[in-house]
């Protein structure tokens, strides 16, 4: 899947599991709670907090799940 169909995607999933965008850049997604998603060369999501690497995913719904599981976001 291209680059563009992997950033429609992370926004359709990230809209469905309400999880809020505070600032985009190319492929670069800031979350709130200081965490971020890089879409990959590959497509993949990259998963990273405080500037710590946390996982790597090739499934969007996967990946949200664990931002919201580890509660990862503050209340908003």
């Amino acid at each position: 899947m291209d680059a563009s169909n992997q950033t429609q995607l992370l926004l359709c999933a990230l809209r469905h599991f309400g999880i809020a965008v505070e600032q985009r850049k190319d492929k670069e997604f800031l979350l709130p709670g200081e965490v971020q998603i890089t879409i990959e060369s590959d497509g993949a999501f990259q998963l990273h907090r405080d500037g710590q690497t946390l996982g790597r995913f090739s499934d969007v719904v996967r990946l949200c799940t664990t931002v919201q599981e580890k509660a990862m976001l503050k209340k908003q």
